[in-house]
């Protein structure tokens, strides 16, 4: 009788497998509309194990994690999934599947706690620098910074003497910045809350607001209209609303093929702080308001070429960052998004 070696080693194998005890956990950004990316993942490291599903056993797993990766992304867009599996010897495997959010405040509290400073780079933002170095008196000039961080730009403000109300949902940002305003005795005011709580506490004759880094935390165009009504409120006639927000290159996001990956990759620049806004959208949520866009600038190329020598890119982090890479492991040139500085002037 012949032996096929192959075809017994193979039979050797399941059983040496099926002796085994495995256990481990996945954990992974949750994503809902990659689920099927979530499903192949389980099904091979399963069948790596001597636990290969069945198509009845694949269908359950896919519809478990739909439901949780559904729940877990709408909680927060700082969620992950969580996959933990034991294999006792035979040929069970147990799963269970567990959504896991956490809050923004809370993110970038642990940020703080585990990263080592600076957080987000030492100098301020070109654009930003630029546009307050075109006002002639800066101690006439109120400046409002909308998510402030540790106050790369308010502190750098504030010195160039603007009075600054620096905005900051994160308590230990907060506490960072006012520690710094307090050491160098500074005019900057911190407030340490929700900028959309209320406008009570904000002045109505800003010469400049700012974001800076905060709208690709946004998971809606109303987030984006509440920015467009707070600038047209607080700023004062002629005054600029300047932010960076992730938009698509041309063509990107504009026929149904593209639209299917186009939600996974909104999903996923949620999830790696790089929530996308197309044009369409950024006009929308600012139609009807007295806000005129005087520029729209790459920020990867503005803050390249005007940032003072030696200080590009501001972290080792920022220029993947900025071209979207995060999102798409694809060189720079082949990333279909980037960030750009949109810088808005009050008309009325």
């Amino acid at each position: 009788m012949s032996i096929d070696t192959n075809y017994m080693r193979e039979a050797m194998a399941r059983r040496l497998l099926r002796r085994g005890v495995s256990s481990g956990q996945i954990t992974l950004p949750a994503v809902p509309a990659m689920l099927e990316e979530y499903v192949a993942l389980c099904s091979k490291t399963f069948a790596a194990l001597g636990r290969k599903f069945s198509t009845g056993e694949i269908d359950h797993l896919r519809s478990l994690l739909a439901k949780e990766l559904d729940n877990a992304f709408a909680a927060s867009n700082r969620s992950n999934i969580v996959i933990s599996y034991d294999a006792p010897i035979g040929s069970v495997l147990n799963y269970h599947i567990l959504p896991q959010a956490t809050s923004l405040a809370d993110t970038y509290d642990n940020w703080v706690a585990t990263r080592k400073p600076p957080l987000f780079g030492t100098h301020p933002d070109a654009r930003v620098s630029a546009l307050a170095s075109e006002i002639n008196d800066p101690t006439t000039a109120r400046v409002l910074d909308i998510g402030a961080g540790t106050g790369r730009n308010a502190l750098a403000l504030a010195r160039g003497g603007h009075p600054v109300d620096a905005v900051e949902l994160t308590p230990k940002f907060a506490e960072i910045l006012r520690a710094e305003s307090y050491k160098h005795l500074l005019t900057l005011q911190v407030i340490d809350r929700d900028i959309f709580d209320t406008l009570d506490d904000l002045q109505k004759d800003y010469q400049l607001i700012l974001l800076s880094e905060v709208t690709p935390d946004f998971r809606n165009v109303q987030q984006l209209r509440a920015v467009f009504e707070l600038a047209a409120e607080c700023l004062a006639p002629g005054g600029c609303l300047v932010f960076n927000v992730f938009m698509p290159r041309p063509g990107y996001m504009s026929d149904d093929a593209v639209n299917q990956l186009a939600q996974a990759a909104r999903e996923l620049a949620q999830q790696v702080y790089s929530g996308i806004f197309t044009g369409e959208e950024i006009d929308i949520a600012a139609a009807g308001l007295p806000l005129r866009l005087q520029t729209n600038d790459s920020v990867y190329e503005y803050e390249k070429a005007n940032l003072p020598a030696g200080v590009w890119p501001p972290t080792g982090w920022y220029a993947e960052w900025v071209s979207g890479q995060d999102i798409f492991d694809v060189p720079r040139e082949q990333s279909p998004v980037e960030m750009r500085w949109l810088v808005y002037q009050k008309t009325g």
